[in-house]
């Protein structure tokens, strides 16, 4: 008959460090708050700025931040501040000059705490200037007025910026050129999706077309996952691997939503409109062909290194990179399109 074994001492400090931990999470939580003070700006009329100061919890009440504004920058009298720790207070601000190429302050009554602080200015003419000032500084130099070569160059880096961190819309690339095989159906697949993503991202930025971002969101993602499956199925004769200029374009036209989502959430200035398009789709088409040329490089590298290598069945070794292609694309985006149907509600 076995006797039964002492517990384990490790077990029971263990098991006490996860209660004490749990206990002590919530206050953890609160002293390490990494919300940034958000201070944004929009510029209701010509020089003339409502503004909202958003403080995170973190900050004491004693501690509250002060914003210093330009020379020439007068606030009205009227401001609110929220007595019930929301940490919210607004204000109308009206400046002489305006606030471009003006350096905008912020103070703490006692000491900095070490927070960064979110800066946005909205100009009346549609412009929108963001930053993330680091804690160890305490101004931010907003940009001078815009001209059509500033506007160009920002935009192309925010296209090149959005495709380099859009996993979603190069993973779809790279199932077109699994699908596609050969360099004239890459090319052609490759046009027709460059094609329609920039019209409807046009038409969407220009206010024409309005849709919901979370069903164009769960829509891309469904996109790859049916080029996933696609790229699985052994069959030559399937309509994805006929046509697929057909489906290139049919989900670009989707994609293109996509694209016009993020360039909502920076906004486009309203007497540059069509540099800041033209300026993003390509940035976006730089972002995209130099992703494919590193993947065509890198595919080709391989075949060559296998016909060095004497391996022969060369198709058999194309079918399962493929295969293994296909899984690599259909499980984050089964796992993106759960995840987005969720926004549905």
């Amino acid at each position: 008959m076995r006797t039964p074994t002492k517990a384990r001492p490790w077990r029971l400090i263990f098991f006490l460090a996860a209660c004490l931990g749990s206990c002590l999470m919530p206050g953890l939580a609160r002293a390490h708050d990494a919300r940034p003070l958000s201070i944004l700006i929009a510029e209701r009329q010509e020089h003339v700025y409502f503004v909202e100061v958003r403080t995170p919890p973190s900050v004491e009440s004693a501690n509250q931040p002060s914003i210093s504004w330009p020379v020439g920058c007068s606030v009205h009298p009227g401001s609110t501040q929220d007595a019930a720790g929301a940490g919210l207070e607004t204000m109308l601000v009206s400046c002489l000059a305006g606030l471009e190429g003006q350096r905008i302050g912020v103070q703490y009554k006692h000491f900095n705490p070490s927070l960064s602080t979110l800066f946005r200015l909205r100009s009346a003419n549609g412009a929108t200037h963001t930053a993330v000032v680091p804690p160890d500084q305490t101004e931010w130099l907003v940009p001078a007025a815009t001209n059509w070569r500033s506007v160009a160059r920002d935009y192309f880096i925010l296209g090149l910026k959005h495709i380099g961190s859009g996993i979603d819309h190069l993973l779809f690339v790279t199932g077109l050129l699994l699908l596609a095989r050969t360099v004239r159906r890459v090319c052609v697949a490759v046009t027709g999706f460059t094609l329609a993503h920039s019209v409807t991202l046009s038409l969407s930025a220009l206010g024409f077309v309005r849709l919901p971002v979370a069903p164009i969101e769960a829509g891309i993602a469904l996109s790859i996952l049916f080029l996933a499956r696609e790229i699985a199925r052994p069959d030559p004769e399937s309509f994805a691997r006929r046509f697929p200029l057909v489906v290139s374009s049919s989900f670009g036209l989707l994609h293109g939503f996509g694209f016009a989502a993020a360039l909502s959430e920076v906004g486009i200035p309203h007497n540059e409109i069509a540099a800041a398009l033209l300026f993003f789709n390509a940035g976006v088409e730089a972002g995209q062909l130099t992703f494919i040329a590193c993947l065509c490089a890198l595919l080709a590298a391989g075949y060559g290194a296998a016909r060095l290598a004497g391996i022969q069945p060369v198709r058999w070794a194309l079918h399962r990179v493929e295969v293994l292609g296909a899984y690599a694309l259909g499980v984050p985006a089964s796992f993106w399109l759960f995840q987005r149907l969720q926004n549905f509600w």
